[in-house]
């Protein structure tokens, strides 16, 4: 039987998985743009010096390799960290779409990238790529839609799902927890008008 996901993923699922409090927070807690983005500013501020420290300065660098060990993909050991761009991803989408977009494209992100990697690994399937799997790419198509439906009418639920989820699949030289939740705000944004 396949073990379900490797020591690594499993600490970066659950991080993702929290990270889907960012969107809650900003839907429940009725904050504004500008108090979402402060919040979120400091934030990701110390994970990006962190990164940048650390691949300045190499006893730095075995020092946060040693202790985020559990956290971390093979080869991120000189390069940022998912955690930054999964922070700057969601300052970034806060930033660019309205709440009302903004609030779904992070779930996409939070609950789809999590579903591929889970069901993708545990179930394998048709592999099309490195690291990608037919059935990890269902999952994020499902759980996508699943998670956007509470937010916009049926089709287009489906069609900003469908579109992440191709973008998830492909192998963009954009870090995905950039790519997905950008895509997602754009392709709501085309396909949904605006509240007014």
């Amino acid at each position: 039987m396949r073990q379900l996901l490797p020591p690594f993923e499993s600490a970066r699922k659950a991080i993702h998985l929290t990270g889907g409090l960012i969107p809650l927070l900003y839907l429940f807690l009725d904050l504004t743009k500008t108090q979402a983005l402060l919040i979120l500013g400091g934030l990701a501020l110390p994970f990006l010096l962190s990164d940048l420290l650390r691949l300045r300065l190499p006893h730095l660098n075995r020092w946060f390799l040693r202790c985020f060990a559990l956290a971390m993909r093979p080869g991120e050991e000189n390069r940022t960290t998912g955690a930054t761009y999964y922070l700057l991803a969601c300052w970034l989408t806060i930033l660019l779409f309205d709440k009302s977009v903004a609030i779904p494209a992070l779930l996409v992100l939070a609950c789809g990238d999590t579903a591929a990697s889970v069901f993708g690994q545990a179930l394998g399937g048709y592999k099309f790529r490195e690291g990608k799997t037919l059935t990890g790419s269902l999952a994020f198509l499902i759980t996508a839609f699943l998670v956007t439906l509470p937010f916009f009418p049926t089709p287009i639920a489906f069609a900003g799902a469908f579109i992440a989820a191709v973008v998830e699949s492909l192998p963009l030289p954009l870090d995905d927890n950039l790519s997905i939740p950008l895509t997602a705000g754009f392709a709501f944004t085309l396909f949904h008008p605006l509240p007014t």
